[in-house]
């Protein structure tokens, strides 16, 4: 499975040095939670499931073969 890293950023252009929260709010937004220790703010990141899924790589075929094997191994029929 690949990924992309999201890029997150303080307004001072410091990258955080762990994130606190990650979860989604009621309006399907996913909001990433976190402090940057260079200046002292609390940063909030907010993307939509349609911004996620644009920032999605496509599936390597070797994965998902991999992942239904997985899952056909756990009883999973889909």
């Amino acid at each position: 499975m690949s990924y992309h890293a999201m890029p997150l950023q303080c307004y001072c252009g410091e990258v955080p040095e762990q994130i606190l929260e990650v979860g989604f709010t009621s309006d399907q937004h996913m909001v990433i939670h976190y402090w940057c220790s260079s200046c002292k703010r609390v940063m909030f990141a907010s993307h939509t499931i349609e911004e996620c899924r644009e920032h999605c790589p496509p599936a390597e075929p070797e994965a998902v073969a991999e992942d239904a094997r997985f899952l056909l191994s756990m009883g999973i029929v889909g």
